[in-house]
């Protein structure tokens, strides 16, 4: 059986109908979804902030840490450094002049301890200023 050439027609008019209403239709359904879409977005970026916020928190705090460590370990470090064989500590490092206060060197004795120590250790006698 052919069909009848009149139902093309038919079809022409039926897809310009079609048109008409996704075309009056595809506004109305943009405007219902799209605060829906906004708000997942929304959604999903305050999950990414966050995340990276911490993300950049952590990296921060890790870098504080290594940085203090090194200043700990370098601190240590010098601290040895200046123990002597019986491991007590010698404020000044070898190789630096003795230094005693003006008030100190005018006494007799003081000055000439001080200046025997620094003979002894050749290195210079120095006095300075009282703080």
């Amino acid at each position: 059986m052919t069909r009848p050439n009149h139902e093309e027609p038919e079809m022409a008019e039926n897809d310009q109908q079609a048109e008409a209403l996704i075309a009056a239709l595809a506004p109305k359904i943009a405007e219902a979804i799209l605060p829906q879409i906004t708000e997942s977005v929304e959604t999903q970026i305050k999950g990414v902030v966050t995340k990276n916020d911490e993300l950049l928190d952590k990296l921060a705090k890790q870098k504080a840490d290594d940085n203090h460590s090194k200043l700990l370990a370098a601190a240590e470090s010098q601290y040895q450094a200046r123990l002597d064989g019986n491991g007590v500590y010698q404020g000044r490092k070898p190789g630096d002049s003795i230094k005693i206060k003006k008030s100190d060197a005018r006494n007799v004795k003081a000055y000439r301890d001080a200046k025997a120590l620094a003979e002894k250790q050749g290195v210079p006698l120095e006095i300075v200023a009282n703080e």
